[in-house]
């Protein structure tokens, strides 16, 4: 009976963990021996039986459920009769509504009306009002396209509201429903997110013999419910050491030995190209005495090896860094998240960056002559620690200049387009008359692209293949960096109705922070703080207020915690803080040994930082409460 007892326990652990269908094949396995070898009066057969009642259920198959909890009812025992008193109402009002239930015709909806009920379900979502976002995004997701990005966020906000408005039932369904996505980032969510919405009341079931009957067996059916609420409490480093040396190791090695391979090929392509290029060159002089087709084409070749190194380099590191995520950032995540109060997505749906890019805006800390039209979000952290809401990712803001000219330097097109309506010889002749211009755009490419293709290869970091595409191979934009690193918004119940910026000193400060728009400056008291900050207000007595001697001390004490440049800001009832930072700081370099603890290291202490910020800075003091 070990096979058996072994599926036994393992359905149970899958019921408890949403996995329903494995449950019902590990349970009616293990039901089918048990009928085999006569042990039908045994405890575990009925635990089993009321496990496939629950894995029934929350798979759609309610004539099974109630035909199985019919034949429980039959068990002479009190404690089994009531507990199916109690579950076969509602399994049979469900099946009932489920016959009569008449499919109505998917309402068809304009692609500016989908986009506003699915921001309207989204916002009703952000401010809690669970009941308008479970109307909105049930719409949404009744006429929209089944598969596209826009329709599986809208049902992993639809779970969370469904959560949120009580509807357990139906957020488990939906979430289970979710794990079969054919979107990998979709399944990962609804694998993580599932354990918190299973009830938290556990069943079990203890069998008694009695002295009158040794064969019949009497069962007790205790229920105990867990409510009680896990405080958030922050990590400490030798328990992260702990933790990363009995759960991460065995992924780490795996990780490691990948990038050692991807390592090896990378060098041994690297060499490769450069000795290509070097033999090359040695016939450099000569084409320079040839015509400007034998100089076209060589530096085609020159420019083609450039290409052939990146695309090898961007396609490698992105092997290396597959799955990182979802395998050590997410256990680390998971590991710190004590009480389960957050949740954490490595991609940002495009809904999500525009909050963030209205934050960032909202915030008037980046008041430079330069404004971003455009944010690079990943990493997204958010959720409740104790009283106070918390929105944190990885940004990239940035300002976007599309060039409209770059269409006109691309030879291909240009060529294919008169290939219609004009004879040959005259494209020829046309080809050779532009050659120097074609010459001078693949040395600008070229030029242009060596020393962001070089920094990232010395790094270790990977290559954005769509920005090196846009910025250098096609021209199509040029982009200016405004801000790169962490940016955080938390929602409090003060309302002021100014707006008071901290920004690090002149010579510090990110340079797209310098304006004449912040207001005017607010001289402080505390000198250790005035060394560090330059605040700007509306008002001085609110910005007083705000920046209380407790507060602005512990701005000082987490601008050394963070050693890096810190901007805040209070504006209305939010407050905003940037981190800045130069590198990408969750994504595995390519030169660190996984199996050092240095990079895990890292990693954790950046979500500590962030995370800490509620503690660091009292957010769920009073002083934010209404009056």
């Amino acid at each position: 009976m070990f096979a058996e007892s072994r599926d036994f326990q393992s359905g149970l652990d899958a019921v408890q963990s949403g996995r329903y269908v494995e449950a019902i094949d590990l349970l009616e396995n293990f039901c089918q021996q048990c009928q085999v070898n006569s042990q039908t009066n045994c405890k575990e057969y009925i635990q089993a039986q009321m496990g496939l009642v629950k894995a029934y259920h929350y798979t759609g198959q309610q004539p099974k459920a109630i035909a199985l909890c019919q034949q429980l009812a039959a068990i002479d025992n009190p404690q089994i009769q009531a507990w199916v008193q109690r579950v076969l109402p509602s399994l049979s009002a469900k099946s009932e509504s489920a016959q009569t239930q008449i499919t109505p015709e998917k309402p068809t909806l304009t692609p500016e009306e989908a986009a506003q009920l699915l921001q309207a379900g989204h916002k009703a979502l952000k401010f809690k009002r669970y009941a308008d976002a479970v109307q909105a995004l049930e719409q949404y997701c009744q006429s929209a396209q089944p598969g596209t990005k826009d329709y599986s966020q809208a049902q992993m906000w639809l779970v969370k509201a469904y959560q949120g408005n009580g509807q357990l039932e139906e957020a488990i369904a939906l979430c289970q429903q979710l794990t079969t996505s054919e979107q990998e980032v979709t399944q990962i969510w609804a694998r993580r997110f599932i354990s918190d919405l299973l009830p938290t009341a556990a069943t079990q079931i203890t069998v008694e013999s009695t002295e009158s009957n040794i064969q019949e067996q009497s069962q007790t059916i205790a229920i105990s419910e867990t409510t009680t609420k896990v405080e958030f409490r922050l990590k400490s480093l030798h328990e992260f050491k702990s933790f990363c040396q009995q759960t991460l190791l065995r992924d780490l090695k795996a990780i490691e030995t990948t990038r050692k391979e991807v390592l090896k090929s990378i060098i041994f392509v690297n060499v490769a190209v450069f000795v290509a290029v070097i033999f090359l060159f040695k016939f450099f002089p000569i084409v320079l005495q040839t015509s400007f087709l034998v100089l076209f084409c060589f530096l085609l070749v020159i420019l083609g090896c450039f290409w052939i190194l990146v695309a090898f380099y961007t396609s490698a590191t992105e092997t290396y860094a597959r799955g990182f995520k979802s395998i050590i950032i997410e256990k680390i995540f998971d590991f710190i998240n004590t009480n389960h109060n957050l949740k954490y997505s490595s991609v940002s749906s495009d809904i999500e960056t525009y909050d963030t890019m209205s934050a960032f805006l909202h915030s008037q800390i980046f008041q430079g002559l330069l404004k971003p039209n455009k944010i690079s979000q990943e990493d997204c952290i958010c959720g409740d620690i104790g009283e106070t809401n918390i929105f944190f990712s990885e940004i990239f803001a940035q300002v976007e200049v599309r060039h409209g000219w770059a269409r006109y330097l691309n030879f291909v097109q240009q060529l294919q387009a008169l290939n219609s309506f004009v004879p040959r010889f005259i494209i020829r002749r046309i080809f050779i008359f532009m050659l120097p211009i074609y010459i001078l755009v693949l040395l600008f490419q070229f030029i242009k692209g060596t020393p962001y293709v070089t920094s990232r290869i010395i790094k270790g970091q990977k290559i954005d293949y769509q920005r090196f595409k846009e910025e250098v191979l096609n021209n199509e934009f040029s982009r200016k960096t405004i801000f790169q690193g962490l940016f955080f918004r938390a929602k409090f119940n003060k309302f002021f109705p100014g707006k008071t910026v901290v920004l690090p000193k002149l010579d510090k400060a990110n340079i797209n922070t310098i304006s004449i728009g912040k207001g005017q400056a607010i001289k402080l008291e505390d000198p250790e703080f005035s060394k560090l900050y330059t605040v700007y207000g509306d008002n001085q007595v609110e910005a007083r207020y705000i920046l209380s001697t407790n507060l602005m001390e512990k701005l000082v004490k987490f601008r050394k915690k963070a050693g890096k440049n810190i901007y805040v800001s209070f504006v209305e009832n939010m407050i905003y803080i940037a981190v800045e930072s130069s590198e990408d700081l969750f994504e595995p370099k390519l030169y660190n040994n996984m199996l050092s603890f240095t990079p895990m290291r890292e990693y954790f202490e950046t979500i500590q930082l962030m995370l800490g910020i509620v503690d660091d800075l009292n957010l769920n003091r009073r002083i934010w409460s209404q009056n």
